[in-house]
Protein backbone atom coordinates (compact mmCIF):
# COMPACT_ATOMS: atom_id res chain seq x y z
CA UNK A 1 0.00 0.00 0.00
CA UNK A 2 1.71 3.22 -1.16
CA UNK A 3 4.41 1.99 -1.60
CA UNK A 4 5.23 1.10 2.02
CA UNK A 5 7.79 -2.38 2.42
CA UNK A 6 7.95 -2.60 5.83
CA UNK A 7 6.60 -1.51 9.42
CA UNK A 8 7.69 -1.11 12.66
CA UNK A 9 6.20 -0.85 15.72
CA UNK A 10 6.71 -0.89 19.66
CA UNK A 11 4.64 -0.21 22.43
CA UNK A 12 6.40 0.78 25.67
CA UNK A 13 4.68 0.70 29.17
CA UNK A 14 6.48 2.20 32.21
CA UNK A 15 4.73 2.41 35.73
CA UNK A 16 4.92 5.78 36.60
CA UNK A 17 3.14 5.16 40.11
CA UNK A 18 1.03 2.97 41.59
CA UNK A 19 -2.42 2.64 39.65
CA UNK A 20 -0.82 5.32 36.53
CA UNK A 21 1.51 4.00 33.75
CA UNK A 22 3.03 5.75 30.73
CA UNK A 23 2.33 4.57 27.43
CA UNK A 24 4.57 5.34 24.67
CA UNK A 25 4.13 4.10 21.02
CA UNK A 26 6.81 4.67 18.31
CA UNK A 27 6.77 3.46 14.82
CA UNK A 28 8.67 3.65 11.47
CA UNK A 29 6.96 2.72 7.67
CA UNK A 30 9.56 1.99 5.36
CA UNK A 31 9.58 2.60 1.37
CA UNK A 32 11.97 1.36 -1.15
CA UNK A 33 9.65 3.76 -4.27
CA UNK A 34 11.93 6.96 -3.68
CA UNK A 35 8.83 8.94 -6.21
CA UNK A 36 6.23 8.19 -3.40
CA UNK A 37 8.30 9.71 -0.51
CA UNK A 38 6.09 12.96 -0.79
CA UNK A 39 2.55 10.53 -0.50
CA UNK A 40 4.57 8.65 2.05
CA UNK A 41 5.23 11.49 4.87
CA UNK A 42 1.87 13.15 4.20
CA UNK A 43 0.00 9.79 4.70
CA UNK A 44 2.11 9.10 7.76
CA UNK A 45 2.15 12.73 8.99
CA UNK A 46 -1.97 12.69 9.18
CA UNK A 47 -3.72 9.15 9.22
CA UNK A 48 -0.98 7.25 10.86
CA UNK A 49 -1.18 9.78 13.92
CA UNK A 50 -4.52 10.34 14.22
CA UNK A 51 -5.06 6.30 14.19
CA UNK A 52 -2.46 6.18 16.68
CA UNK A 53 -4.00 8.29 18.76
CA UNK A 54 -7.65 6.95 18.52
CA UNK A 55 -5.87 3.55 19.62
CA UNK A 56 -4.59 5.00 22.73
CA UNK A 57 -7.30 6.90 23.47
CA UNK A 58 -9.37 3.09 23.27
CA UNK A 59 -6.76 1.92 25.99
CA UNK A 60 -7.03 4.60 28.05
CA UNK A 61 -11.15 3.84 28.27
CA UNK A 62 -9.95 -0.24 28.14
CA UNK A 63 -8.13 0.88 31.51
CA UNK A 64 -10.93 3.12 32.70
CA UNK A 65 -13.36 0.56 32.17
CA UNK A 66 -11.48 -1.90 33.98
CA UNK A 67 -11.62 -4.48 31.12
CA UNK A 68 -9.10 -7.17 31.03
CA UNK A 69 -5.99 -6.08 29.09
CA UNK A 70 -2.27 -8.33 29.76
CA UNK A 71 1.08 -7.49 28.48
CA UNK A 72 4.16 -8.75 28.89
Amino acid sequence: MLGFSRFVGEWQITEIESNKILVEYSYTLHSGITLLYPLNWLFTNTFWKVYMKRVVENVRQMAYTNEPYLYD
